[in-house]
């Protein structure tokens, strides 16, 4: 199974010495797709590390072979394991505060996992039919909906089958803000169509000046995406 992937994450207008608070990783072998964004709260003075932190555990998990990948038991273990992370670091785990989103794709099962909390946007289309994962109405990110908040923060988890293919988007609020909800699959057809014309060493670069040309004047968040399709 080929797998194209497009990824771009852009800094948003911030002070000076702000970093760009999300993070990107994706892990590809034989046997399975790991893709995961998390979006570090700007309140919160270490969010980018707590939001690489993150993106690690959720791929670290799912690289164990003997994983489980039952919806109960992903939801709490994935915050327990980024909870120990958290406290071997100095400050306050609320320091840390970051939301996170994930696909994978096991390849020989032919199933998705996809895990949300907080506002990082998912989306998917399995075998033609699309399934927008998250509210597209912007939330409140209260205590409940981000790693590091007080009290016990657990993931939406949801599994999917596929039979012939697949196509998901991950994007941090920087960039869900700003897509309406029926005209996120128009979103697929476009980047699918447009970047599968392009070349693989090209596509990055190429995104990453659409976003900056399209989106910069639309808020100051930290923007991140990708997309991926199955060929």
């Amino acid at each position: 199974m080929k797998i194209e992937i497009i990824q771009a994450t852009c800094m948003g207008i911030k002070s000076d010495g702000v970093p760009n608070q999300d993070s990107i990783l994706i892990y590809e072998d034989n046997k399975l797709l790991i893709t995961t964004v998390s979006d570090g709260l700007g309140s919160s003075i270490n969010s980018l590390e707590g939001a690489q932190l993150a993106c690690k555990v959720v791929a670290d998990y799912f690289r164990e072979d003997d994983r489980s990948i039952s919806p109960a038991f992903l939801s709490k273990t994935i915050p327990q394991e980024w909870k120990k992370l958290i406290s071997e670091r100095a400050g306050d785990r609320r320091d840390y505060r970051t939301t996170n989103s994930f696909v994978i794709i096991l390849k020989h099962e032919k199933k998705i996992i996809i895990g949300r909390l907080g506002d990082v946007l998912v989306a998917i289309r399995v075998d033609g039919l699309f399934i927008p994962i998250s509210s597209f109405e912007k939330e409140f990110i209260n205590e409940t909906e981000c790693l590091g908040s007080n009290g016990n923060p657990e993931y939406e988890i949801l599994l999917h089958d596929f039979q012939k293919s697949f196509e998901f988007l991950i994007a941090s609020d920087g960039i869900g803000d700003e897509l309406v909800n029926d005209k996120v699959e128009l979103l697929f057809d476009y980047l699918k169509t447009k970047y599968a014309s392009i070349k693989n060493n090209e596509r990055n670069d190429l995104l990453i000046k659409e976003i900056l040309q399209t989106l910069t004047d639309k808020n100051n968040d930290d923007k991140s995406l990708v997309f991926a399709w199955s060929n």
